[in-house]
């Protein structure tokens, strides 16, 4: 974790190094970016390790990882909307003694979901700091958390993994090179790129090379092998985006592998280059399927929005 850190997130590394040594640690931070599950996880390890930084062996470094360690309390506001009981709830529950004898963390993931009640109540906790009691939250979108409580903590900026830095952590878990070149495409970082391979995931990526050969070579089959392989097995909204979100990149691969640039399909270069396309025409069948991926967030009838793709296409 620590090797990771220093070489993909250096200012955030150095910048609680130089904190953490001089003994000029803040009581809250603010971690920015979708990409801060290894950053944040580091930092908790951190603040309860005996070691300057976190030496990722200790016991209490390992309950830290495993979310086994007691004084922690943890909410996500995309799971629920944080509210103002839960802000009173770490409020009660580190006026107790502590549990673990060492320091006391509360963590809110995705904070800009904060109602403005649990906001304000929040405000209160961090402008009379208890000394041992610790604060770390993530945010996507620095813009949508209150001035005020972006004032009290030490906000930093989390870069996203490259495509090359992810690619080469999923190439090393064995995962074959086409599939994590797609998946640093849909992922932005390592953890998600791995969480999102699943069985789906691979079932997805047969479905989208059967599709472009049913548009392009077998029309008349389009439909009903969408239909009977894809649709029958997975109709859930996140599924078909999945899928849709896999069809666009190849869509995109079709293009660039005839002007002989890197492909993301990279195991099925040969195949998507002889198939024969007007280019103009490809531009304007991507078109359809970003239209149909934004659409079907309010539409409830995936099936249908499926068929209708299909018939523009």
């Amino acid at each position: 974790m620590k090797e990771y850190i220093e070489k993909n997130q250096p200012i955030f590394y150095n910048l609680i190094k130089n904190e953490f040594s001089q003994q000029r640690i803040p009581h809250a931070f603010l971690l920015i970016g979708n990409n801060t599950n290894i950053p944040l996880t580091y930092l908790a390890m951190s603040l309860i390790c005996d070691e300057t930084l976190a030496c990722e062996n200790c016991n209490d470094c390992r309950k830290v990882k495993e979310n086994k360690y007691s004084d922690i309390i943890r909410f996500n506001g995309k799971d629920n909307s944080i509210k103002k009981g839960n802000i009173e709830l770490i409020q009660d529950t580190f006026k107790k003694s502590s549990l673990e004898g060492k320091a006391k963390i509360y963590i809110i993931e995705n904070i800009e979901y904060a109602t403005k009640e649990a906001m304000n109540t929040l405000l209160k906790m961090l402008e009379e700091p208890t000394e041992g009691i610790y604060a770390i939250f993530t945010a996507n979108n620095a813009s949508r958390v209150l001035p005020t409580i972006l004032s009290r903590c030490q906000v930093i900026d989390i870069k996203p993994d490259s495509k090359e830095v992810i690619i080469g952590a999923l190439c090393q878990d064995g995962i074959t090179k086409e599939s994590a070149h797609i998946l640093a495409y849909l992922a932005p970082s390592i953890e998600e790129a791995k969480t999102l391979y699943d069985e789906r995931f691979e079932y997805m990526q047969l479905q989208v090379i059967n599709f472009i050969e049913d548009l392009f070579l077998k029309r008349a089959n389009l439909i009903i092998n969408t239909q009977t392989n894809l649709l029958k097995k997975y109709k859930e909204r996140d599924d078909i985006k999945l899928f849709l979100n896999m069809l666009v990149l190849a869509m995109k691969d079709m293009f660039h592998v005839k002007h002989t640039d890197d492909i993301v399909y990279c195991e099925h270069q040969e195949f998507l280059r002889n198939i024969k396309i007007d280019e103009s025409q490809l531009i304007k069948q991507i078109e359809i399927i970003l239209e149909t991926i934004y659409t079907i967030e309010s539409n409830a009838n995936v099936p249908m929005l499926m068929d209708s793709m299909m018939y523009r296409l």
